[in-house]
């Protein structure tokens, strides 16, 4: 890993694999003079000081995308190492110091591409574009896509005299979205990776803070132009200890995902549909994110920065990440990069960006294979059992909840819950009440078909006084007559008992 941090310093971590270590310090000394100062083990391996890093003007510019860009192009094209993610961020006390990170593979030989693109989106009204000495196409193709949304190039003053990017378009007043935190910088990086794809150059990275969006040269067969959907999830405080929470999807609604994610969300992330934005393609509120400030000191908070505790975006991350490349199976998750955008602001968000992948792919799962029907009725199936699953017509079936059932879930819920914490959770906030969102049954006729006969030999042969009745079935009386028959009662002592387990899981084990 390499950090390039604009206060003047360059930073290695990583083995000294090929002798990159060499490589790098004459590359660094000769490129951008810099000199080789003393590294504190305990923060990096390998620590350079230099003058190269600039910046400009009120409007954050300076030269970290151009020198990202330069450093690309030697460890992909001289030294033969991948690139396999960059992300960006801005720091210190006004949000105006500028850290690159960048990670590179040794694989012998390059695995993503070689040549690299790099766009800037800079909402003041700027567009930088690095990368393109050995990318000429690009910059006549960006020079006619842009200008026909009215943009021009930019005009350098008179104390702009060194570049700071390969090329800079000046945008018009309704290029760029912002009200608050809220802006159109999704939507524009998928429009643009929409078109760049259209001319062999495939999305690559992106990350926030500056919106920098890379592109690969895709190799012959190479498919570039896959349709891809980037989802945001953020927050944006509403007072003082509140938050609120929005969820916008962009890009084109291949195979019906709008549909099939829109139901997802509601169901899983109690989201509420607000239809298409001016700033993207379709926004949903969400009032299920939670984040906590590392400290409660005011001073913290303002010098070291806002949100630097807990909270449950991974979580949600990888949810949504299990829903739509293993449940959906025709996506592949391209990026992920997360923002707190500076210390100034308590905005947190996370951009996630799918690439649709046709015919799909094997997930690494538990077995999906369909179990085979057992070709008759199972043993005392259930009556609120599908007609085809108590006849042994079909293997097994996973259906929605009624929102009768939902409503049982719910007494079982409220009856059983106890505001009190486990040893490995104590001194945190305790939840007042858990809600039932959704719910799902799964009807397995083989293995009710054991069940039934099990039950029937633990009734043959327990005694009534060595039953302990769960709690689950005082707290909903409806469950409870399920497990009970009309005429024996309940001599095996059936009942609906709870477990965790994440969703995915849940799924893989029904």
């Amino acid at each position: 890993m390499i950090e390039l941090r604009q206060v003047g310093y360059v930073e290695i971590n990583g083995a000294n694999t090929d002798g990159i270590f060499d490589k790098l310090n004459g590359w660094l000394k000769q490129k951008w003079s810099a000199s080789q100062i003393q590294a504190d083990p305990q923060y990096c391996d390998l620590k350079f000081s230099t003058s190269s890093f600039k910046s400009r003007g009120s409007e954050g510019e300076n030269n970290m995308g151009l020198r990202s860009m330069e450093l690309v192009d030697f460890m992909t094209q001289q030294c033969s190492w991948t690139l396999i993610t960059c992300n960006g961020g801005n720091f210190g006390l006004l949000g105006d110091k500028r850290e690159q990170q960048l990670v590179f593979r040794c694989d012998d030989h390059v695995q993503h591409g070689e040549h690299h693109v790099m766009v800037e989106f800079r909402d003041q009204g700027y567009i930088e574009v690095n990368g393109l000495h050995d990318a000429q196409d690009v910059k006549s193709a960006l020079d006619d896509y842009y200008i026909r949304q009215g943009c021009t190039h930019y005009t350098q003053g008179f104390f702009e005299k060194e570049p700071y990017c390969d090329l800079k378009y000046k945008t018009p007043g309704n290029f760029y979205f912002r009200s608050g935190s809220t802006n159109n910088l999704g939507k524009r990086t998928t429009e643009l990776a929409h078109f760049m794809g259209n001319r062999g150059w495939k999305l690559m990275l992106c990350n926030g803070g500056k919106q920098q969006v890379k592109f690969t040269r895709a190799r012959p067969g190479e498919p570039a132009d896959l349709p891809l959907l980037m989802i945001e999830m953020r927050t944006v405080p509403t007072h003082l200890v509140g938050y609120q929470g929005f969820i916008e999807v962009n890009g084109p609604n291949t195979n019906g995902i709008y549909e099939k994610l829109g139901q997802y969300l509601q169901q899983t992330m109690l989201a509420s549909p607000m239809g298409p934005q001016p700033y993207c393609d379709f926004l949903y509120g969400s009032d299920v994110f939670r984040l906590k400030e590392c400290s409660t000191s005011s001073y913290d908070r303002r010098y070291n920065g806002y949100l630097n505790g807990e909270s449950n975006f991974g979580r949600y991350c990888m949810r949504l990440c299990d829903f739509m490349v293993d449940h959906v199976g025709t996506w592949d998750l391209v990026v992920c990069n997360g923002n707190s955008m500076d210390t100034n602001f308590r905005v947190n968000k996370q951009q996630l960006i799918f690439r649709y992948r046709p015919g799909g792919r094997n997930v690494f799962m538990a077995d999906n294979n369909p179990s085979p029907a057992i070709g008759r009725p199972p043993l005392q199936a259930p009556a609120y059992w599908d007609q085809q699953c108590q006849q042994g017509k079909v293997g097994h079936m996973v259906v929605p909840a009624t929102a009768e059932e939902k409503a049982w879930l719910q007494e079982v819920m409220d009856g059983t819950y106890k505001k009190k914490s486990t040893r490995d959770r104590q001194g945190g906030p305790m939840a007042e009440r858990f809600r039932v969102v959704s719910a799902l049954r799964s009807e397995h006729p083989e293995l009710w078909d054991k069940y039934a006969n099990r039950r029937k030999a633990v009734r043959q042969g327990s005694e009534p006084s060595t039953l302990v009745v769960p709690k689950t079935m005082d707290a909903c009386r409806a469950l409870r007559e399920r497990c009970t028959h009309p005429t024996h009662g309940n001599p095996s002592n059936e009942a609906f008992l709870l477990h965790g387990s994440n969703p995915t899981s849940a799924m893989s084990i029904s």
